[in-house]
């Protein structure tokens, strides 16, 4: 369900102090000039190199609404899962407009995104939206090269504690299709699997997020943790992929469609 707080009377104009929480919502306020109205983004965000210094105000799940009051903000701008809703509520009531938008499972969703921030931040929208169009009909047209789609598993591990793997509603299962792949699940959200599961599912490739790369060992600590594995295909060739965690943060973004060209083209080579 799209969740859309309404952007409060407080913001008529064009506003010029914005707080953005998370990754992608703030790729797409720079993407669209907005880093000038830019003052303070969540601990989730990675901001450009050369961008200068700005303050960072706690979690998109956990804002403290005196922190943000603190920046003196027009505008906070989120995805659908930013909050606590208390906070929401108590930034509105101080005057502050909020926005939050749905997380993209899909380009389209992602446009509809970067039309609704562009009214609000008044900034025009043509080139960004020509650059995903672009970008989009490009994933299609390697995906369609494939000769056949792959299974894949997107997963989280620890060692003792087993697998869990990323389903449908989730942002891997999002960029999956994306690059042309098919999710060896089909459940919804995340789940623990067996060893017996995850032999059964049989996954050509096995995915996880760049955060753990390290932990394991790129990929193939899964193969001392969950012996089986070593039977499935993704096992047997050791076809890992670290997918870098920024591009799963708040549903598909710009650095999602990179990633899925990335992931594309490593699907294509094997």
């Amino acid at each position: 369900m799209i969740l859309l707080l309404g952007v409060s009377q407080h913001c008529a104009a064009a506003p010029e102090r914005v707080i953005s929480a998370g990754h992608s919502i703030t790729e797409l306020v720079l993407a669209l000039g907005g880093g000038d109205s830019l003052i303070a983004v969540d601990s989730s965000t990675r901001l450009p190199a050369d961008f200068r210094k700005v303050p960072v105000v706690g979690y998109y799940r956990q804002l403290p609404v005196e922190g943000l009051l603190a920046q003196n903000p027009q505008l906070l701008v989120g995805g659908e899962h930013m909050g606590p809703a208390n906070t929401l509520q108590l930034l509105q009531d101080s005057g502050v407009a909020v926005l939050q938008l749905p997380e993209a499972e899909n380009g389209e969703q992602l446009l509809d995104n970067i039309d609704r921030l562009s009214e609000v931040l008044e900034k025009p929208a043509t080139l960004i939206k020509q650059g995903v169009q672009a970008q989009l009909r490009s994933l299609m047209a390697a995906r369609a090269a494939l000769a056949e789609p792959p299974r894949i598993l997107f997963v989280r591990a620890q060692q003792g504690r087993g697998v869990k793997a990323a389903g449908t509603g989730t942002s891997p299962d999002s960029l999956i299709r994306l690059a042309g792949g098919i999710n060896a699940v089909d459940f919804s959200g995340y789940k623990q699997l067996s060893d017996e599961a995850l032999l059964q599912l049989r996954p050509d490739w096995i995915l996880f997020s760049s955060d753990q790369a390290e932990q394991l060992n790129d990929g193939l600590a899964l193969l001392e943790w969950q012996p089986l594995l070593k039977l499935t295909p993704a096992g047997k060739t050791q076809a890992f992929y670290a997918v870098d965690g920024y591009a799963l943060l708040g549903g598909i973004g710009l650095a999602s469609l990179a990633e899925a060209k990335k992931l594309n083209e490593t699907l294509a080579a094997r």
